[in-house]
């Protein structure tokens, strides 16, 4: 029987896997030695043809969902709990109101034209401790980000998986602590961005998508690399439904301190599942000795990630590249301005509690799970719609979305638009495997890494510009910002309609078949 890690790695036993199992093998690349002797410093002969084969090798069904599954659950089930926080915490320690006026800011019930007023005063400033929270998530993982790539392309992408997942443990402890020290004094609500310090300085989640991705690019075959992506993405948005349905319950049956503690007892439970059954996908032969701390802070690397992601390349394989990661970085920017915004825009619009909007995501996520599965199966199994038909379908249904949310009257136009953006949830995983393919499997991390770098640095724009226009319309259109939206998404449909057009042109070539396949 072998262990986990020899079922990885065994070529001897390629010959036994069924066609089912192969759809979720892993690729791993033989790549030539660096020019100082191999990777371990070993003499290294010049690449064979035999050297590029690709060996296939067994994995498990489930590559990394589970943790991810939990991770999200965890983050969900205490993100609209932290902003309800803010609210309370803002309304006693700024504000200077009693308890009795602040406790309906927790929103576990509906409000009194009183506390409408009080949490006008309250929504401008709570908005501008979340565009600080954004803005300290997304300056340092976005720098941390352009490291990541480079090295985990030479020491491995498990080492990135456990620490970011260490880091959103830390940091929801300290959440937990602060929550219950609240209970006893007036605190300042800034000081809750204690709690993003510790998945800031680990990548947060700039470095957990970049090590992700780049996980499944090494253990999914070319022909089952959208897929596998795709069934990432539903776990993740599983974890998102399921945390948002049960944080408004389980707040509502207990606190704020029982509820973040439930959270770091899923992220710890992620943590240890990662450390036990997630096992390296790249090749011992492929890693690195050396320091990996000192090498993680080699600015060379750096520089090479950027030489690989401008250089020039066969037909038009770098301008795809470029229209692809500026796709995703749009489509991040204006999914991250969107959630900037959104709780308290249908607090202010619609009146709803923290239940109404826990129902909604849910809601939102479930028609995004179903409508990602059935149309990975209708769509791209039996009508064999392409990587790029599938992109752009998803980003029609993100326009429509956002038009019909910007022009809502009635809280059930809401849930009309996530009916129409049923196809949104596969834009990330397709325009990933997009670059999967164009780009070699030994650039595959680098690529990656300034990509979610780029779209770690979106909400630097994002959250000023969706704040400031939230608070500039908040008493004659709180959902102006909605028609922002839908411009952008219509911006990364552009991008990726060129990319349609390139491979139709120039179709006859292998790379340009896999994305048009």
């Amino acid at each position: 029987m072998h262990t986990d890690e020899e079922r990885l790695y065994d070529p001897n036993e390629e010959e036994e896997v069924s066609d089912a199992a192969q759809n979720i093998d892993a690729s791993l690349p033989r790549i030539p030695n660096e020019s100082n002797g191999g990777v371990n410093g070993t003499n290294a002969s010049s690449p064979t043809a035999e050297d590029q084969q690709v060996v296939a090798v067994k994995h498990r069904w489930f590559i990394l969902e589970p943790p991810v599954f939990l991770v999200f659950l965890a983050m969900y089930l205490s993100g609209t709990v932290y902003q309800n926080q803010l609210l309370y915490q803002t309304c006693i320690f700024v504000f200077n109101y009693n308890e009795t006026q602040c406790e309906p800011l927790l929103g576990v019930e509906r409000e009194t034209e009183e506390v409408k007023r009080i949490e006008t005063q309250v929504q401008p400033y709570v908005a501008r401790i979340l565009m600080a929270r954004s803005l300290l998530e997304s300056i340092i993982p976005a720098i941390v980000s352009l490291f990541i790539g480079p090295w985990s392309d030479k020491f491995g992408r498990r080492p990135i998986v456990l620490t970011t997942f260490t880091g959103y443990l830390c940091g929801s402890i300290i959440l937990t602590t602060l929550s219950f020290i609240a209970t006893k004094t007036i605190v300042s609500p800034w000081v809750f961005l204690l709690s993003s310090v510790p998945s800031v300085l680990s990548g947060g989640t700039c470095a957990l998508i970049t090590g992700i991705y780049c996980y499944i690019s090494d253990v999914a075959k070319a022909r089952a690399r959208a897929l596998r992506m795709v069934l990432n993405e539903a776990s993740l948005c599983a974890g998102m439904m399921i945390g948002n349905v049960a944080s408004g319950y389980l707040y509502a049956a207990t606190n704020a301190v029982t509820v973040f503690a439930i959270s770091s007892g899923l992220m710890l439970l992620s943590l240890i599942y990662v450390y036990i059954f997630v096992v390296e996908s790249l090749h011992p032969d492929l890693i690195h000795s050396g320091s990996k701390l000192r090498e993680f802070f080699r600015f060379d690397l750096v520089k090479d990630l950027v030489q690989t992601c401008i250089k020039r390349r066969p037909n038009f394989d770098r301008a795809i590249i470029w229209l692809t990661m500026m796709a995703l970085t749009v489509a991040i920017f204006t999914m991250e301005g969107d959630s900037n915004v959104t709780y308290l825009y249908v607090r202010k619009q619609f009146e709803w509690t923290l239940k109404d909007f826990s129902m909604f995501n849910a809601a939102r996520i479930i028609v995004q799970i179903f409508g990602s599965v059935l149309g990975m199966f209708i769509l791209r199994k039996l009508l064999k719609f392409s990587i790029i038909s599938m992109t752009m379908i998803s980003l029609a249904s993100c326009v429509l979305e956002s038009t019909v949310r910007a022009t809502a009257i009635y809280w059930w136009e809401l849930y009309v638009g996530l009916t129409l953006g049923f196809m949104r949830g596969i834009m990330g995983p397709m325009a990933r495997a997009i670059l999967s393919h164009v780009a070699p499997s030994t650039e595959v991390g680098k690529i990656f890494a300034l990509t979610t770098s780029l779209e770690s640095l979106s909400p630097l724009i994002a959250a000023p510009l969706y704040t400031s226009v939230y608070n500039a319309t908040l008493e004659f259109y709180p959902g102006l910002f909605n028609f922002i939206s839908a411009g952008l998404y219509l911006l990364c449909f552009t991008f990726i309609s060129a990319i349609f057009g390139i491979q139709k042109s120039m179709g006859q070539t292998a790379t340009y078949q896999a994305i048009g396949s």
